[in-house]
């Protein structure tokens, strides 16, 4: 028995001698009561902290709560003498101590009128001129202050609680204010103060309204891991350096309506519980909104964005409001991970504008934000929007495609999974670069009159063009120069177009560059080369009904005339001799590659060379794929266009 107790004696032993400095780090000084005799006493003995004359009332229990009591007035008396009559700046340090009752921070700076030659002498020249500097900033966002009070030194409020109203209003603070783990138990009233270095608010408990309205943060601003449990204003307030907010809550009202964020603001991982208020603010570097979670309106209404905005993982359960914001060509909105977490989630912004703006990093893992956003969009109407996340989407699913393509292992290359990515690869590059996956109705277009102008030109030449034969046909001077003006104007038009409408320009003219000139031209070049040997030489190989001249859609029109005699009467070979002759090659083109025209002509079936039938039936089919995808891209871009379809 005795050797048992004598080794939980023991054990006990080492366990107080581990946690010893631990509990000694837990358990801090007592405070004591802040008489006016300690008081004078400790601006009789300053110490030195950070090298600076430092004010020590740290771990007091400063009672202001009856501002009737001498103690009071007696209290920032002797701060102010002792502040006043040093040569230089003296930090004044609070860490650890309760402060009961109204707390008039403002009344231990060095009080000061403003304006050119006014300014006190009590400062340094050095001094002088970074008040002044602090001051025409803005001028305080324009609004005039007949006296501002200024702090020189540090000031040290660690661990503090404030039981009352704390005001340090109009006040300009040279010097770093450190607030970590401090707690306000009333109102905390910063308005129009200037901060001319860092301040240190991280951990702070803010219990009741915290007002930085009208202030400017010259150095950096720390309010990690703080709480806002009722309103946070700091509206028309002007950030110059970088912002810290992450993992603070703000239980109320976040207000930030125009305010000036000069570099990066950091809210990642904080916690709105209510409304977000960015109103008409100006942001010239980035805003961090990573994993934060937005429960209420977000407002960046009439903002401006010049940089990133980051909201990955982030968290909405109601609307992300961009209305008539301004975004520079530099600035995107990151959106990888965004989560719909309730039914009225949604982003609202400028129709064709906002969609264009939202980056995905990639496909994994973003494919519910990717559906989540095309829902959104389309719930708004705004279809051009959400055909750009499809279009996102899409380019996504191809970079995915192509690293498990181009990336695989030479051990599982011609297995069955690495063919069938092959068309997948075909078909989706050509959707994208042919019309930016049914989004692109410009770009579409333009390459539609690129195809009607290159045929045209082409069936212009073989049936115009017959040296080689015993009475050559050569076209009249003006039919070359208007058929040769028209088809560079229409392509240069269209080329052109081509380069403003869409990313990729020199790819998309090399796919419409393969599909058009290599066949069309080995064919070209075998009609010229075999030489034509048949009956009906003089005449043209395009006839055209001559019963009526109308517009038409020729959906299921073939490009060949019909064989019953009754409808053949109909057709006779297209005029040479009439100026306007090359505008038949154009209907025709027209009516092969978009289906509609104006004469209804085709191509002659009697004593037609099979290579010319072969380059029509080419262009014919080219047409058939060309109408579906342009059809498919209109019922996407126009809404309700797909149902008068479908009629």
């Amino acid at each position: 028995m005795a050797k048992a107790l004598q080794s939980l004696l023991i054990i006990l032993g080492l366990i107080l001698c581990f946690t010893t400095p631990v509990l000694a780090d837990i358990v801090t000084e007592p405070r004591s009561d802040l008489t006016l005799e300690k008081l004078q006493s400790q601006t009789s003995n300053l110490i030195q902290q950070e090298g600076r004359a430092t004010l020590n009332l740290s771990n007091y229990r400063i009672d202001l709560s009856h501002p009737d009591r001498e103690f009071n007035r007696q209290f920032y008396q002797e701060i102010n003498n002792i502040i006043i009559r040093a040569s230089s700046a003296i930090n004044i340090n609070f860490d650890n101590s309760l402060i009961l009752g109204d707390f008039d921070l403002y009344q231990l700076g060095i009080a000061s009128s403003i304006g050119e030659g006014v300014i006190s002498s009590l400062f340094t020249e050095v001094e002088k001129a970074q008040i002044k500097q602090y001051l025409t900033v803005d001028n305080i966002n324009n609004q005039l202050i007949p006296q501002i009070n200024v702090f020189r030194g540090t000031l040290y409020f660690n661990n503090t609680l404030f039981t009352g109203k704390l005001d340090g209003s109009d006040s300009i603070f040279l010097q770093p204010v450190n607030a970590a783990d401090a707690t306000f138990q009333a109102d905390a009233n910063f308005n129009q103060a200037v901060f001319a270095r860092e301040i240190n608010f991280s951990k702070a408990t803010f219990q009741q309204s915290a007002n930085f309205l009208s202030s400017q943060f010259l150095g950096q601003v720390n309010f990690p891991q703080s709480q806002f449990k009722e309103l946070a204003d700091f509206s028309q307030s002007q950030f110059e350096a970088l912002a810290v907010f992450n993992k603070v809550v703000f239980n109320q009202s976040a207000n930030f309506s125009r305010s000036v964020f000069s570099q990066i603001v950091d809210f990642s991982q904080a916690i709105f519980s209510d409304r977000l208020i960015f109103a008409k603010s100006q942001f010239l570097d980035s805003v961090i909104l990573t994993n934060c979670n937005l429960d209420q309106t977000v407002t960046f209404r009439d903002v401006y964005l010049n940089s990133l905005l980051d909201l990955k993982d982030a968290h909405i359960l109601n609307r992300l409001d961009f209305s008539n914001a301004f975004f520079t060509p530099q600035s995107q909105i990151n959106v990888s991970g965004l989560a719909f977490d309730g039914t009225e989630a949604k982003i609202i912004g400028q129709p064709s504008v906002i969609g264009k703006l939202l980056r995905v990093s990639r496909l994994q893992g973003n494919e519910t934000v990717l559906r989540n956003l095309i829902r959104n969009f389309r719930s708004l109407e705004q279809i051009a929007d959400a055909n750009y996340i499809e279009y996102q989407q899409q380019q996504l699913k191809l970079i995915q495609i192509n690293s498990r393509l181009f990336k695989t292992s030479w051990r599982k290359i011609f297995t069955w999974s690495w063919i069938s990515l092959i068309p997948q690869w075909m078909s989706l590059s050509i959707l994208l670069l042919l019309g930016d996956y049914g989004t692109n109705i410009s770009l579409l277009f333009s390459l539609g009159i690129i195809s009607t102008a290159f045929f045209s030109l082409l069936f212009w030449i073989i049936d115009r063009y017959r040296p080689h034969i015993s009475q050559p046909i050569i076209p009249t001077r003006w039919e070359i120069i208007f058929m040769l003006l028209s088809y560079v104007f229409l392509t240069i038009v269209s080329i052109f177009n081509i380069f403003i409408t869409t990313n990729k320009p020199w790819l998309t003219l090399i796919t419409i560059a393969v599909v058009l000139i290599p066949i069309p031209s080995l064919i070209t070049s075998k009609i010229y080369q075999r030489g034509r040997y048949h009956q009906l030489l003089d005449q043209s190989y395009l006839v055209e009904n001559g019963a009526f001249r109308e517009f038409q859609i020729s959906l299921g029109r073939l490009p060949i005339m019909p064989r019953f005699p009754f409808f053949r009467d109909r057709y006779e070979p297209i005029l040479w001799s009439t100026r306007w002759n090359w505008l038949n090659y154009y209907n025709f083109s027209f009516n092969n590659i978009f289906k509609v025209g104006f004469l209804d002509i085709r191509v002659r079936d009697q004593h037609l060379p099979g290579l010319i039938s072969t380059l029509v039936w080419y262009q014919w089919s080219l047409g058939v794929i060309y109408i579906i995808l342009l059809l498919w891209t209109l019922s996407r871009t126009i809404p309700g266009l797909n149902l008068l379809i479908y009629f």
